[in-house]
């Protein structure tokens, strides 16, 4: 099992935007890549790609809340200690879906990607509404069920 956390996904994340593609991301941004990344790796090894935070369903879509909470957009992403990259290294799978995420997706806008998040289709709506879409009280900051979402992204091609 991997020591790496949320926190360490969302720093690589913002390091690939930034280092590959010029590109400082907001905190929606972050989280809606985070998210699918999440979503690709469990639907594709049947695994959470970290265990120390699951998303939630907010109003602006599927949020991590310990990065939402340590995340700072308007900085650039430092490098990584030795130990931290040979534990990336290590994780050769969560490393491919993740560069193949951010190569995809960097280039969306926080808006896109709110509202692809909030699709009726998706596992957000799903939790929000009810998978019939009949749940009339919403609650926020529910856990968004890991079914739901690796069913979602196994039948999605991102």
């Amino acid at each position: 099992m991997s020591k790496l956390t949320s926190l360490d996904y969302a720093d690589l994340i913002n390091w690939i935007a930034y280092n590959k593609y010029g590109v400082l991301l907001n905190k929606t941004q972050m989280q809606k890549i985070l998210y699918i990344c999440y979503g690709v790796f469990l639907a594709e090894n049947g695994n959470r790609l970290f265990e120390d935070d699951s998303p939630k369903a907010w109003p602006f879509g599927p949020v991590f809340p310990r990065v939402n909470k340590r995340f700072v957009p308007e900085v650039p992403p430092s490098s990584f200690n030795k130990e931290k990259e040979e534990e990336f290294l290590s994780q050769k799978e969560a490393l491919r879906v993740v560069f193949d995420t951010v190569k995809k997706f960097h280039k969306y806008s926080a808006k896109t990607l709110s509202e692809w998040s909030h699709l009726p289709e998706g596992p957000w709506s799903k939790t929000i509404y009810g998978e019939d879409g009949s749940k009339k009280e919403i609650q926020w900051n529910q856990v968004i069920p890991d079914k739901l979402i690796a069913d979602y992204f196994s039948k999605s091609s991102r």
